[in-house]
């Protein structure tokens, strides 16, 4: 049985060397349908890693505090009932209340002119706590970061990011100097570790700290913060005097308690006025799963399209290669084929044609994600289950669409066969 198996595929091959550019049109379907799972499951794949990376970088446990420009009715209305909008004293609030934060840190960004010498780069000025690198898993390259003394005697200190420090400073030593923050002068103190590598595919809003420099948050409301609803100046159009506030809860299955407790606060603090937003990266993972879900579900319809365009392609193909081989059948009837062996060997040449189509899909759907990494940046992850499924699909769709030219061959009157021309 073996034996016959191998001469009947042999023999297949034969036919489709034959006639080479039909065979290769007859796989084009299958080739491109299968190309486009491979390719469709391995950017959902990359997407799923990258946004799994993303928030372990952004912290499993982290909650953050965002805060929501008003318009000018909802601003009048929150000048009335006296909410200041997002604030430091909302964090320490915050921290002296729930028992299960473990670290809170207040952000207070700023667009502020940086100058040293010749150099006049594009940072970002955050004033923050002590607390800031716990929270977000940064650490220091060199020097230290801000001391609760800071805070205290309002010092200008600064710490820079690991690409401002070497656009400013190339090879010299930044800690010690002195660089300018809008016409006021900060030392360096610390210079934090290079994080250029980490790349975000999610859609969790996040700065490229290499670009930041940071300052005592006392110091930064202090100089630079203007808290006058009624003046519209750069750096605030609102009332509030913090951005954003990141918080690590001690239990990542707090995560959602720790929302619900925060909204409670925080709408009674601001006086029930909308303007903070609280964003827990898990569910964000959850809406981009679900986004990725709809996106593989319709490129799943795209490569089943394309497969059903095959399948046609093969039994068409098949069911001319009957007619053209009817004498052939009367032949193989003959000399003592019977109708099972006659319909295994037309099943055979439609499993080839799948089998060679998805080979040569496997390739071109790799190329794809390699050509989207190349140009679109987005990782892609090939997995053996992507290629393993592909290419049972593709043999599937040989077996299925060229069952019915096979069974019409097997079912030929051996005489009538003999006869055809």
């Amino acid at each position: 049985m073996f034996e016959f198996f191998i001469e009947n595929f042999i023999y297949a091959f034969k036919s489709l060397l034959q006639h080479k550019v039909r065979s290769f049109l007859t796989m084009l379907g299958v080739i491109f349908g299968v190309g486009a799972v491979i390719a469709m499951l391995a950017i959902g794949k990359g997407a799923e890693f990258e946004a799994i990376e993303q928030i372990k970088a952004f912290g499993v446990n982290n909650i953050r505090i965002v805060s929501v420009e008003l318009n000018k009715d909802e601003q009048l209305k929150a000048n009335r009932t006296l909410s200041k909008g997002l604030s430091y004293e909302d964090a320490l609030y915050i921290k002296k209340i729930l028992p299960y934060v473990e670290g809170i840190a207040p952000q207070n960004l700023l667009d502020k002119q940086v100058y040293y010498k010749q150099f006049k780069p594009k940072a970002n000025i955050v004033g923050t706590t002590p607390e800031y690198l716990f929270v977000t898993s940064l650490s220091l390259e060199n020097g230290r970061f801000i001391e609760k003394e800071d805070l205290i005697e309002y010092r200008k200190v600064c710490i820079l990011g690991y690409g401002l420090a070497r656009e400013m400073f190339l090879k010299e030593d930044p800690i010690g100097k002195l660089i300018t923050i809008e016409g006021v002068r900060f030392r360096v103190v610390g210079i934090l570790k290079d994080k250029s590598k980490t790349k975000e595919k999610v859609k969790i809003k996040s700065r490229n700290v290499d670009s930041d420099i940071y300052i005592p948050i006392t110091t930064s409301i202090k100089k630079f913060t203007i808290t006058d609803a009624s003046e519209k100046v750069k750096n605030r159009v609102n009332y509030g005097v913090v951005d954003e506030v990141a918080i690590r809860i001690s239990d990542s299955d707090k995560l959602i308690e720790a929302k619900n407790a925060l909204t409670k606060i925080l709408d009674k603090r601001h006086e029930n006025m909308k303007d903070y937003e609280i964003i827990v990266p898990t569910e964000l993972l959850e809406q981009s799963q679900k986004t990725q879900k709809l996106f593989n579900l319709v490129m799943a319809c795209i490569a089943g399209l394309s497969l059903l365009v095959g399948g046609i392609g093969i039994m068409n193909i098949m069911l001319a290669n009957v007619t053209e081989r009817t004498k052939e059948i009367g032949i193989r009837r003959a000399i003592g084929a019977s109708a099972k062996d006659i319909m295994v060997f037309f099943l055979l040449e439609a499993l080839l044609i799948s089998i060679l189509g998805g080979i040569v899909g496997i390739f071109v759907g790799v190329g794809i994600g390699q050509i989207i990494t190349f140009y679109a940046g987005w990782k892609i992850v090939v997995t053996i289950q992507s290629v393993i499924l592909s290419f049972g699909v593709a043999s599937g769709v040989g077996v299925f669409f060229g069952f019915y030219p096979a069974y019409t061959a097997s079912k030929m009157d051996p005489i009538q066969a003999l006869r055809y021309e």
